[in-house]
């Protein structure tokens, strides 16, 4: 009996081995300012003893507006006997040789030099990593701990070279502490504005792990959930510095929301006015850390995510759909048999259902696509049947389960765009059918013709099951189809529902459809040729965006990517 249960033991430690370190591990509780700096201030061992804290601040108006002074202030205050054989310097985020104020005892010229810093924040895109290697010469050839706390509120997107930046710290012999807002789940923001310009040398990423492992661009799904799911975690890049360190990683968070805002931009809420918080709001944060991403290098994590099996059949199928027009994304990554290598994560055009006003044309493409998102959605589901759950992580399972329930979810959409085109429409434009009410808009020409059809989606944060209440095109068939869905809706929810990956399957929805006129609705935008991307900003400052929210202070309160 001796010998079984130290080889289970053995068995279990040679597991353990083999995962890889996840952002959980690294991840501090709480969403506020006064925590991070009195726990990296404080240090330790709760004695004073010779340290260099090298604080490394980038001042956005964020962190402006955040009261970072005063925070530091208090935290300085609180920590005094504790600060009496530590020396503070200053480095600054876009300032040409970044530290501003060479490590002191003196700890009220730095209050004072921050302060002065953060009257004048900047809205421009900066490389924090460059910066970052920059700042660890400050240590100089001193002994004793050494500390690097880097408080970036936006800027952790900005990449340049983030594993140099990991070797230099290392051979400093520094730790890197993070303060940082929160990253959006497999980010795809900037992969979709690829025209976004950026400092030279550098990449716009900004996901929570090293390569965007959930699907993003589903038909008639905008914007991607991707962009407004809170991960849960910061942005790869900042998380990495610090796992790599021994350092954490604090999130912080203007206020805690306890409202629930269910429908994202562009997406609707049939069944509320959107204030209200859902069964499942409340996150489960051992759920959540089980869904964190690795935080290993970005070499190691193809190496890991090539040898599972879910997420190769999630990237070969999410691949298959985009080829089909179903989804406007590629994946970042290939797969071989038992390996990965990097691919560029990049936006595309999904199927020009809706370019048209020809119903018919539309209807019958619409139902063919609708076929061979089955096709796929069958083939996905029995391909994750036969996977051993030791064989994969739990997040790649997740991502795979996922998108099986979005390929029917968009045959879904699929079909009712088919009953749309073929029942409503037309009589439209009958003339022999009652007059329409006259609109809020001027009025139009009798022989105007529509350039096309407007979509937009009622959100999935009721579930489905409210949908069976709801007169809609296509009638029995669609019903079916509706049912399957509800099922794979439900049995993922119970599984992931609170969790960051629940979030985002509520953040799709049942598409809704109407003609667009030239003039009122407006054309649809044209692509740029082969980029499919739309003219970008002249400058490359920081647009805005829209964040994710848990709607509750045990989950994410707010959706970083900025």
């Amino acid at each position: 009996m001796r010998h079984a249960v130290a080889a289970t033991t053995a068995l279990l430690c040679a597991l353990g081995a083999q995962q890889p370190q996840t952002a959980a591990s690294v991840t501090e509780p709480g969403r506020t300012l006064t925590r991070p700096l009195d726990v990296v201030l404080g240090g330790a061992s709760r004695e004073p003893h010779e340290r260099t804290i090298v604080l490394l601040l980038d001042p956005s108006s964020g962190l402006a507006g955040a009261g970072f002074g005063e925070a530091l202030a208090q935290a300085l205050a609180a920590n005094r006997e504790l600060l009496t054989k530590t020396r503070i310097g200053l480095g600054l985020v876009g300032e040409k040789n970044c530290i501003v104020l060479d490590p002191t005892l003196e700890h009220a010229k730095v209050l004072e030099a921050v302060k002065q810093r953060l009257a004048t924040p900047a809205a421009d895109f900066q490389n924090v990593y460059a910066d970052v290697r920059k700042a660890l010469g400050a240590f100089g050839s001193g002994g004793g701990e050494r500390v690097l706390l880097l408080v970036t509120l936006e800027n952790g997107d900005v990449e340049d070279d983030v594993e140099q930046t990991v070797t230099l710290a290392q051979r400093a012999k520094a730790r890197i502490e993070v303060v940082t807002s929160e990253a959006t789940l497999a980010d795809c923001y900037w992969a979709n504005r690829q025209y976004q310009e950026k400092p030279r040398g550098t990449t716009l990423t900004g996901a929570d792990g090293a390569v965007i492992d959930l699907p993003w661009g589903f038909l008639f799904q905008f914007p991607a959930a991707n962009e407004s799911t809170p991960a849960g975690y910061a942005m790869w890049g900042l998380t990495r510095l610090a796992a790599a360190t021994e350092g954490r990683v604090f999130l912080y968070s203007a206020a805690t929301q306890t409202a629930h805002e269910c429908a994202p931009i562009n997406s609707r809420c049939l069944f509320c006015n959107g204030d209200h918080l859902p069964q499942d709001a409340a996150w489960n944060s051992a759920l959540v850390a089980q869904l964190a991403p690795m935080t290993v290098s970005r070499d190691d994590t193809f190496a890991a995510l090539g040898r599972d099996p879910s997420f190769r059949a999630m990237v070969n199928t999410w691949r298959a759909a985009a080829e089909a027009g179903l989804i406007s994304s590629q994946p970042g990554i290939k797969v071989g048999t038992t390996s990965a290598s990097p691919e560029r994560a990049r936006s595309g055009r999904a199927l020009g259902l809706t370019d048209t006003a020809s119903f018919d044309r539309n209807a019958k493409r619409a139902e063919q696509a609708a076929a061979k998102a089955e096709q796929l959605r069958d083939q996905l589901a029995a391909q994750l049947e036969g996977i051993a759950p030791e064989a994969t992580s739990m997040r790649a399972l997740a991502g795979a389960r996922y998108l099986v329930v979005m390929l029917q979810l968009t045959r879904v959409n699929l079909l009712l765009y088919a009953a749309w085109c073929r029942e409503t429409a037309p009589a439209w434009f009958d003339a022999r059918g009652q007059e329409l009410p006259a609109p809020e808009i001027p009025p139009i020409d009798d022989d105007r013709r529509p350039s096309g059809v407007g979509t937009s989606h009622f959100c999935l944060c009721h579930g489905v099951k409210p949908f069976f209440g709801v007169e809609l095109p296509g009638g029995a068939a669609v019903r079916t189809e509706l049912e399957r869905l509800d099922a794979l809706f439900t049995s993922y929810q119970l599984r992931y529902g609170h969790s960051q990956f629940g979030y985002a399957l509520r953040r799709n929805g049942i598409a809704t459809f109407w003609p667009a006129f030239p003039g009122i609705a407006g054309k649809l935008p044209r692509q740029r040729p082969k980029t499919g991307d739309d003219p970008g900003p002249i400058t490359p400052r920081r647009p805005t965006r829209e964040g994710g929210s848990s709607g509750t202070p045990t989950g994410p309160t707010t959706g970083g990517g900025r």
